[in-house]
């Protein structure tokens, strides 16, 4: 006899797909709820022959169940944490990206450093601004290169822009124009820059090579080395990188003959100075105002003071002294006119005995050439 085989309809659960027996309400996989199933009871009154269910018995169980089923496992939807994940992802993505366009185009772009440096002179920080960009001269010839010099703000450069970095066809170079102005005057320089390697691996790294470095020019009469700029006293033979003959002045008050005179080169960055003789009891002088370093001298004419007079005045009553005291009929640098004669004999005089009648008054000082001259002295012998 043979035996009819159980129909058994299967359904397949939405969510998971996993494979469920009809009827059941939860899926035995996920838990979701089924909705209710109209099922036809499969052992019906009048059942299908097992031969007609099933014409050849090699045909697996498992099979037969899925061609009874006729059902087609439905696609699985994709739950909301996946979905929520790969928004999340999405949006990392373009922060990623958005942050590092900021950063190339800022921190790390050419721009960035040189905004740094020129606002690092701007500021009056010339020693931060020389360790950012080497101003490539000696040491001491940094000597204007201090904080102390720019410690005044109206002595420095105002309204600084600079120009994007831009690229010259021509050289290749990296070029940007920094404006700025210096005492209500309007200047500009171009920076070159180049790239120096990189950072983190994908970030250009840059630097400048064109110092914003200016020359400030000093005349000074040739015994003279020492002047102050902007309160900073400054030795001109150590701190300068050139030394030349001082031009003619253009100014025609200035009177003075400037072939006494030698001019020196000194580092600066661009700013107001005002230069001036070291603070000495001796000498003084007007101090000289200089922004366009670049086309002016700064000429700085020395004065005698009344104690240098009185220093002179006084080495050259000593000198007299010594002339006077002297027994000889011709002193070594005294230069008396009716000091040396003979008699017509030729025999010359001994035990010479001389006074003078005035003390010696100062007729000329010139601090410039260094020289004097006094008042003529009478001597009697």
């Amino acid at each position: 006899m043979v035996h009819g085989r159980e129909n058994k309809t299967m359904i397949f659960c939405t969510n998971c797909g996993a494979r469920n027996d009809s009827g059941t309400r939860f899926c035995t996989n996920c838990g979701v709820e089924f909705p209710v199933q109209n099922v036809t009871n499969p052992a019906s009154s009048d059942p299908m022959p097992a031969e007609e269910a099933y014409p050849s018995n090699d045909m697996p169980e498992s099979q037969g169940i899925v061609s009874n089923a006729q059902m087609v496992a439905p696609a699985k939807k994709m739950d909301r944490r996946t979905k929520i994940l790969i928004c999340a992802i999405g949006v990392l993505f373009i922060v990623l990206i958005a942050v590092f366009m900021t950063l190339k185009n800022t921190v790390f772009s050419p721009q960035g450093p040189l905004n740094s440096y020129i606002s690092a002179i701007a500021e009056g920080k010339y020693r931060q601004a020389s360790k950012m960009v080497d101003p490539d001269v000696k040491n001491d010839a940094r000597a204007l290169l201090v904080d102390k010099v720019g410690s005044d703000a109206g002595h420095r450069i105002q309204d600084v822009k600079a120009s994007p970095v831009r690229q010259d066809r021509t050289t290749g170079q990296w070029v940007s124009t920094v404006t700025y102005s210096v005492d209500g005057v309007q200047h500009s320089a171009d920076v070159t820059m180049q790239p120096d390697g990189k950072k983190f691996l994908i970030f250009n790294s840059w630097k400048i090579v064109t110092p914003l470095v200016k020359t400030l020019k000093i005349a000074v009469p040739k015994t003279m080395t020492n002047v102050t700029v902007n309160g900073v006293d400054v030795d001109l033979s150590h701190a300068s990188t050139a030394k030349d003959d001082a031009p003619d002045s253009e100014d025609d008050d200035m009177d003075v003959d400037t072939d006494d005179m030698v001019r020196y080169s000194v580092p600066v960055y661009p700013g107001v100075y005002q230069v001036g003789v070291a603070d000495s009891k001796y000498v003084t002088a007007k101090k000289v105002k200089i922004s366009d370093t670049e086309e002016n001298t700064a000429y700085v004419v020395p004065q005698a003071t009344s104690a240098l007079k009185d220093a002179v005045l006084a080495e050259v009553q000593n000198h007299v002294n010594d002339c006077i005291a002297s027994s000889e009929l011709n002193e070594k640098n005294c230069g008396f006119l009716n000091g040396d004669f003979r008699s017509d004999s030729s025999i010359a005089y001994s035990n010479v005995k001389r006074k003078v009648s005035n003390r010696p008054k100062l007729k000329e000082l010139d601090v410039v050439s260094g020289t004097f001259s006094t008042d003529t002295i009478d001597a009697v012998i």
